[in-house]
């Protein structure tokens, strides 16, 4: 924090700020920030880079568009360990909303790519299992005189579960901005001739499943297998002119699940789960009659894992219970009747199992990936 605040000092803060004068190359907004590296007890759970001080800069790009009180714009930015920990370039699209008295909340979400580790090799690093993760990211300030802000952002890293290892990393600290240029004329007017997805819906789909059960001991045993996948879905929407926001549920009631040899011959890993049920936000921007839109959250499903001596058939261990993991997607619903839709979108369901340990086998785990590819069609309620 006292970082911060002495790189915010050493900017010369103006008593009355100065106009802003024309952008540049669309740039509407430049920040500079001291954050805390890897923060235990948030979203990741648990630190383990001891280098604690990030710098962090960003410029935000002129907003494009406004919905649901705020505008949209898009960031670019950078988040440097000068101690060697893991340092990291983001691309984000970022909404943000502000009152007359000038606080600001923004939510964004976008892209990562780091120089971190990506496996488990050493101990004093963060294993984050792919070199490009998920970066969503959070921000509160004011902007006290219209052209200069103070603000405190936290961001996170991680790959949803879909690599071996995804230990992820968070970041919080305090940022200081200034416009380099006026407010961005919006346009304000509600658009004309666009379809509402506005309301409750349910529906129905089908589609073709890919499967992968991976097992890792000090080797690795994968098993792939493709399928039907089939469900339903339940969800309600709020649209701000053409933007959309919504909650929705699904159901993938299909058992998942195989068993391959692992660890040494005549012993069998077996993974089971009855089902798989997401709950996720659903945001979107319509165009004409369609909604092109991005989705996530998590998924829970019943899980039950095992290994056992073929020879013996002894269950060398076991582990049963609701496991979680997390849901993303992206899609497209175009509005076929006033009450009917008919989307397309892909699906992936990640979650990471419990530790299987007995003296025959050593510990392994274990995880599930689901990748869905699915049409269906939605009924509107209103």
């Amino acid at each position: 924090m006292t970082a911060a605040l002495v790189l915010a000092a050493g900017l010369s803060l103006p008593a009355a700020a100065d106009p802003p004068a024309p952008t540049i190359l669309g740039i509407d907004e430049v920040k500079l920030g001291a954050l805390h590296h890897d923060v235990p007890r948030l979203w990741s759970g648990f630190s383990r880079e001891s280098s604690p001080l990030d710098v962090n800069i960003e410029v935000l790009f002129r907003p494009w568009a406004v919905t649901f009180g705020g505008y949209l714009r898009p960031a670019l930015g950078a988040t440097i360990n000068p101690g060697g920990d893991t340092s990291k370039a983001y691309a984000d699209l970022r909404w943000e909303t502000q009152t007359p008295s000038g606080v600001f909340f923004a939510l964004g979400m976008g892209a990562v790519i780091h120089d971190g580790e990506l496996g488990a090799s050493d101990p004093d690093r963060k294993a984050l299992g792919a070199r490009v993760l998920f970066h969503p990211s959070a921000e509160i300030g004011w902007r006290f005189d219209g052209v200069h802000s103070v603000s405190l952002y936290g961001e996170h890293i991680s790959n949803g579960f879909s690599r071996r290892y995804n230990e992820g990393m968070d970041t919080i600290g305090l940022r200081f901005g200034r416009r380099l240029g006026p407010a961005a004329p919006i346009e304000r007017e509600a658009p004309s001739g666009i379809a509402s997805f506005a309301g409750t819906y349910v529906g129905a789909f089908a589609g073709a499943e890919r499967l992968r059960d991976d097992w890792y001991w000090a080797g690795a045993a994968r098993s792939t297998t493709d399928g039907l996948a089939w469900g339903g879905f339940a969800g309600h929407t709020w649209q701000s002119g053409r933007g959309v926001f919504g909650v929705e549920v699904d159901a993938v009631p299909a058992h998942h699940g195989s068993t391959t040899p692992c660890v040494v011959p005549g012993i069998a890993c077996s993974l089971d789960v009855h089902g798989l049920y997401s709950a996720r936000a659903r945001f979107g921007w319509v165009l004409d009659r369609t909604l092109l839109y991005g989705t996530g959250g998590v998924v829970v499903g019943a899980w039950e894992a095992s290994a056992v001596n073929l020879a013996t058939g002894q269950t060398l261990d076991a582990a049963s219970g609701i496991n979680f993991g997390v849901a993303v997607g992206a899609g497209l619903e175009w509005r076929l009747l006033p009450r009917v839709g008919v989307r397309a979108e892909i699906m992936h369901y990640g979650m990471a199992g419990w530790d299987l340990e007995a003296p025959a086998i050593g510990a392994v785990s274990n995880q599930l990936q689901s990748t869905v590819g699915r049409v269906g069609l939605s009924w509107h309620l209103n």
